[in-house]
């Protein structure tokens, strides 16, 4: 990459940019001053002292100062020195003031502005600055310091150039952070159909380069994360496929021979038919997450929460008795719900709760409320979720029962729940209490009613 391209070679051109413009500025001041004198537009500082002693003898030998003499250049004061009263002057009043206090208190600092010389009965001051002047007269009065309005304007200018050098800049990095930004959102929101635009500064380029190869990856993520899904949705499939025809068959010829069974012999079959339904469930659930991302069909309607706890309480009690279901919600306070799909949710929570719980103790369902959402809070006395399971609780087929020894365990449960409450717009947590007992949170929004 050329060094040109760089924001360090860029700092450079503007810094010599804003030393020439400085250099061209003082230039055309010089300029200016030496062509208003060469054209008689200004005074040279000194010119007040030429002009001055160009007429000191014809002063100090006249009785009277004759005032055609004085060339028009001078700025001077004519005072009688018998009445110490100002006879003529072309001076602005200001300066007047100034010279009456020289004439009549002549010290060496208040005369350090003037030139004096005495006729006989007369005596003249002349104003000196020894700075650049107009040699207008009215131009000279109305602005007696013209190279401090020269400097004042080339100041105004050159901060100007100088504003306008740092909004072009700022400009410039703008619309190039734009770049990043647009580029970055895209890539943020997985969008494949990126256009890497041209960007100015090699520190940008590398960015934009960092970026595309971060793109890249990106698509051969997704790619691979759509074969995965693919390959593991084909796999479910033929899986519930050899599962049901097996089934079908043996669930017939369970049902058949129970008809011929002796009585002792129907409890056992009993049991056959009972892990059957087992099986049954456990394919229904698969189909119920749905691996093609299809929503689950709900059948919404609006329920107080009192008559839903009432229902669930019904269910969880075929799971457990030792289940205790406390509300603190307010009266009338009603959800938009399918009802039996969130109680199957909300089931498959209590089940995991009533697993990890001694028989001894109880699994704690708490209702609450805050002003826009209804929390179920679900809290066993196991030990906890590992730091493992708090990440991948909700992921298909993950569970912590790493040997598989409890059938009814299939890492199935809380993926559905997870895909249930998100159906209705909710969220679910796992968590650990002060207790470092499990948790699990469900948020759902609310519907305020009043009962009459």
């Amino acid at each position: 990459m050329a060094i040109k391209n760089t924001f360090s070679a860029y700092f450079v051109k503007s810094i010599i940019k804003l030393g020439l413009v400085a250099l061209l500025i003082l230039l055309l001041n010089i300029a200016f001053l030496i062509g208003g004198i060469n054209y008689h537009l200004l005074l040279p500082a000194n010119e007040p002292i030429k002009k001055a002693e160009n007429i000191q003898s014809i002063v100090v030998n006249a009785d009277y100062i004759d005032s055609s003499i004085i060339p028009s250049e001078l700025d001077y004061v004519i005072f009688n020195k018998q009445t110490n009263e100002m006879a003529k002057s072309n001076m602005r009043s200001k300066n007047i003031e100034k010279a009456k206090d020289a004439f009549q208190n002549p010290s060496d600092k208040k005369m350090s502005s003037f030139i004096r010389y005495d006729s006989k009965n007369e005596a003249i001051l002349i104003y000196y600055n020894l700075k650049v002047q107009f040699a207008n007269v009215d131009l000279r009065k109305a602005m007696p310091n013209p190279g401090v309005w020269l400097s004042v304007l080339s100041i105004l200018i050159y901060c100007f150039y100088l504003v306008w050098n740092v909004r072009s800049f700022s400009q410039i990095i703008i619309q190039e952070n734009q770049k990043l930004i647009k580029v970055a959102s895209k890539i943020k929101e997985k969008d494949l159909n990126i256009e890497f635009p041209r960007v100015r500064f090699n520190e940008y380029i590398d960015v934009m380069e960092a970026m595309e190869s971060l793109s890249e990856a990106l698509v051969q993520s997704i790619q691979k994360e759509i074969e995965i899904t693919n390959s593991k949705a084909e796999q479910i499939s033929y899986l519930i496929h050899d599962l049901k025809i097996p089934l079908t068959v043996i669930k017939g010829n369970i049902e058949l021979l129970e008809v011929m069974a002796t009585a002792d012999m129907k409890e056992n079959f009993g049991d056959i038919m009972n892990a059957i339904q087992q099986v049954e469930q456990y394919i229904q659930e698969v189909i119920d997450i749905n691996l093609n991302n299809k929503q689950i069909n709900t059948n919404i309607e609006e329920v107080t929460v009192k008559d839903f706890l009432g229902k669930l309480e019904a269910e969880v009690k075929n799971l457990s008795n030792n289940i205790i279901v406390e509300d603190f919600t307010d009266k009338g306070t009603s959800l938009f719900i399918d009802i039996n799909l969130f109680i199957r949710a909300l089931n498959n929570i209590v089940l995991n709760g009533i697993e990890r719980t001694p028989q001894h103790e109880k699994v704690q369902i708490i209702v609450k409320q805050d002003k826009k959402h209804i929390q179920f809070i679900i809290t066993d006395q196991g030990p906890g979720f590992s730091e493992e399971a708090l990440k991948r609780g909700t992921e298909l087929f993950y569970t912590e029962n790493y040997g598989r020894t409890n059938n009814s365990h299939y890492g199935l449960g809380l993926t559905f729940t997870e895909k249930v409450i998100k159906q209705h717009n909710g969220r679910i947590r796992l968590g650990n209490n002060a207790n470092h007992t499990g948790e699990v949170l469900v948020e759902l929004p609310m519907l305020n009613r009043t009962l009459k």
